[in-house]
This record gives C-alpha cells, structure tokens and sequence, in this order.
C-alpha cells in the first residue's frame, strides 16, 4: 500500500503510545517495530503493568500513569532531540491522553501534554458514552472533542461483524451487551467491544476500518495489526 512519504518525511517527532486497560508493553511490542518500520521514526512504549491499571479506577491512579507517560516524553525527546512528540492511545489511553494534554492541575498536578505534542491518535477509544466511568466522563465534558485547538485529532474505530470468522468467542459472547453498555444500542457495529459511535471522536478526524477487532483477543486483525496499521496511518491528516 502506498504511504504518503511527502508528508511523513517532514514528520519525525517520536512516536509515543500509550496502551489499553490491563494491556502491558509486550503486547504493543510488534505495533512498535511496524510503526518504527513504516515510518522511519522512534517509537516508545509507556511501560504501564496490570498493577498499574487495577488503580486506575481513582485519580490518582490515572496520575501514577499520566506521570509514566510524561517521563517517556521526556526522555523521548531528549534522545532524540525533538521539540514534540505525536501520542497513540488505545482503548482507555486514548482517553487518558486527552487528559494529558492539559495545562490545568488535575489532582495538584499539571502535565500540559499540549505544549509538546502535534497529533493525537486513538485506537477503539470508548470517547462518549452513555455509562462512562465517573473519570472518563470527567475528560469527555471538560475537554470535549477537539478541544485543543493546536492539536491534532484523529480517532480511529473498528468494524467487524460479531459472528464471522474473523473474530474470537470472547468477541460473540460480550459485543452486544458491551455495545448496550456504552452507547445503548445493543446493535450498532463496532470493533467487539467499543461502538464507532464511542470511538469517533467528535470534531475530530475520523477513521472507520473495515474488519477490524479492538485488540488480539478479540480475534484477527486489530489496530495494530501490520495491515491495518498501514491502512489508517495513510489516511491520518499528519500536522
């Protein structure tokens, strides 16, 4: 597949991602090396452990982990003298993010991830939703959809049918009642887990890909799959 190398050839920021509830940095190790691969650029892994993610029900849970990613930005930066970085988030670090960017205390603390960031990327990030935990909720309606206005946005959602064989028995037993949950609609499509109508973030750039889980376990080809990997960043309007 053809990548817009015009565009990514003026774009070396390194490359942060932040993963998803309970998913520890083994998992996004493969997704690493195909980003760094296609994009000639450095990718850096946010080391966040199960023990990490148990405590994120609370504030300061999220903070433990928002100070994980702004030391990996530091350093980051400083190994490769950048002066910004472009953020991935998948699944809950998506919305973690969007708190990231902040430059206002949250829990005495003040993180101000917009002053080095250009682009912010979501993978199945459940944005909006009917019964979202007291501190999603809390990001959705303080800083709603492209509220930065000097970052870029781009949310990315999946679509894949529950009962075909691309998907795992995990992916047919949880979808619907899953979908019910965050958006009400038991029947929308959407990646086995999270609805698109969850994951598109609004007034932000938008990607729907086809066939596509939320992650491993719930069956072939998520995000950040080599070939689905290849398909969005392609189409992610680069700042």
């Amino acid at each position: 597949m053809y990548i817009n190398s015009t565009v990514n050839k003026k774009n070396k920021n390194p490359i942060i991602i932040l993963g998803g509830f309970l998913i520890t940095e083994d998992a996004y190790l493969a997704t690493k090396n195909i980003i760094e691969n296609i994009s000639g650029r450095k990718v850096y892994i946010v080391d966040v452990t199960k023990g990490d993610w148990f405590k994120s029900n609370s504030a300061e849970g999220w903070v433990n982990i928002l100070k994980k990613v702004k030391d990996k930005v530091a350093f980051a930066l400083e190994e490769t003298n950048a002066n910004k970085v472009d953020l991935i988030g998948h699944s809950s670090g998506g919305i973690m993010l969007r708190l990231y960017l902040s430059s206002e205390p949250f829990k005495d603390v003040i993180f101000n991830g917009k002053s080095t960031t250009r682009n912010l990327i979501t993978l199945g990030s459940p944005h909006q939703a009917i019964k979202a935990t007291p501190l999603r909720r809390f990001v959705d309606e303080k800083y709603p959809g492209n509220f930065f206005q000097n970052i870029n946005y781009v949310s990315i959602g999946g679509e894949v049918s529950i009962n075909s064989n691309q998907t795992s028995i995990l992916t047919k037993i949880i979808a619907r009642n899953s979908y019910k949950s965050i958006s009400g609609d038991k029947n929308e499509s959407g990646d086995g887990l999270v609805p698109i109508s969850s994951s598109l973030l609004k007034n932000s750039q938008q990607i729907i890909l086809q066939k596509t889980v939320h992650g491993g376990i719930f069956g072939k080809n998520w995000y950040g799959s080599d070939s689905r990997i290849r398909e969005w960043w392609n189409q992610v309007n680069w700042k």
